[in-house]
C-alpha cells in the first residue's frame, strides 16, 4: 500500500490516509506493509490486525541523506521477499 504526497508536503502528511486504506485490507490478511512518502522522504509502516489495529512507523528515510536511496530499496526488496514466501 502506498501513499504518495506532493514534494511540497510532509510524506508524514499522508500516515493517517494510508492507515485508513490499509484498516480495508486486514480483513483479507494479518499484517500489511505501508509506504508513505513525497518521493524525498520515506516512512514505511507495518500494519498489524487485531481489536484495536496497530502500526509500527519505521524511521524516516531521506533520498537528501547519504545512503538513504540503498536503504529505501534494501526494505522495498524484504517487503518483496516477505510477501513471496508467504
Amino acid at each position: 500500500m502506498i501513499e504518495a504526497k506532493n514534494s511540497g508536503i510532509s510524506a508524514f502528511e499522508g500516515l493517517s490516509q494510508l492507515l485508513v486504506y490499509a484498516h480495508d485490507c486486514l480483513d483479507r490478511q494479518e499484517t500489511v506493509w505501508g509506504l508513505t512518502t513525497n518521493g524525498i522522504s520515506f516512512y514505511f509502516v507495518l500494519i498489524h490486525a487485531g481489536n484495536p489495529p496497530t502500526y509500527q512507523l519505521m524511521p524516516l528515510l531521506n533520498f537528501t541523506e547519504p545512503g538513504s536511496a540503498v536503504q529505501i530499496l534494501q526494505v522495498l526488496k524484504a517487503i518483496r521477499k516477505l510477501q513471496n514466501s508467504a
